[in-house]
């Protein structure tokens, strides 16, 4: 059976230009604006945990939760397609993928990037033909770390857990994989150690993207 090999996008095929800190710092006035309790939530508050907060105070209303996550998602769709100018491919990325396509390895992404702005960030650097598929924020009921966007790539590849491995350059990405039961790659190309991504429980640490081809054998 051919593996397959889930990719983050942002810090992991291309390099990422964006001020995540900031953005938090919009999405915590938008949830005050919005009449939400903020109090605990900082900007190190991971996004996801800031959303969740949302989720749980919004109860009973219907529609107000999936009104303001709507809200947020526009702010951070115009954020991340600004930053996309500046944007790269990494060096080995293309080679990379060609060789794993070349033995039948399957591939897919995975980011908590928008729909949109990923589809921009793919088009612009010539991967998107690469990919069976690319799920984003807009296709997950919630975002890494949580591990649905994985569980949901393994149920549409149709293989076993241990048959799929994943690529990021966050503890993020590593801590989703973990949850989700498949293999996770670390990989130092972004604000994340190697010794970081270890501490976080990855399976495998590398430097760049082409280390997953010394871990698959090709």
């Amino acid at each position: 059976m051919a593996p397959a090999v889930i990719f983050d996008l942002d810090g992991t095929l291309v390099t990422w230009k964006f001020d995540i800190r900031e953005w938090r710092k919009v999405l915590l006035e938008l949830m005050g604006a919005r009449g939400f309790v903020t109090d605990g939530l900082t900007v190190s508050t991971p996004t996801q945990d800031v959303l969740d907060s949302a989720k749980l105070q919004a109860g009973g209303q219907p529609g107000r939760y999936e009104a303001f996550r709507a809200k947020a998602y526009a702010e951070l769709d115009s954020l991340e397609l600004q930053g996309l100018s500046a944007s790269t491919v990494f060096p080995d990325a293309v080679d990379t993928l060609r060789k794993l396509r070349s033995k039948g390895v399957r591939l897919c992404v995975l980011t908590n990037s928008g729909r949109r702005p990923a589809s921009v960030s793919l088009a612009k650097s010539d991967l998107s033909s690469y990919f069976e598929f690319v799920l984003t924020r807009d296709d997950t009921e919630r975002m890494k770390p949580r591990p649905d966007g994985l569980i949901k790539a393994v149920g549409m590849l149709g293989l076993p857990r241990e048959a799929v491995f994943y690529v990021g350059d966050s503890t993020y990405d590593v801590m989703a994989a973990r949850q989700a039961g498949v293999k996770s790659v670390g990989v130092s190309t972004s604000n994340y150690s190697m010794e970081q991504l270890s501490a976080a429980g990855a399976d495998f640490v590398v430097p760049s993207i082409s280390g997953i081809l010394g871990i698959l054998g090709i």
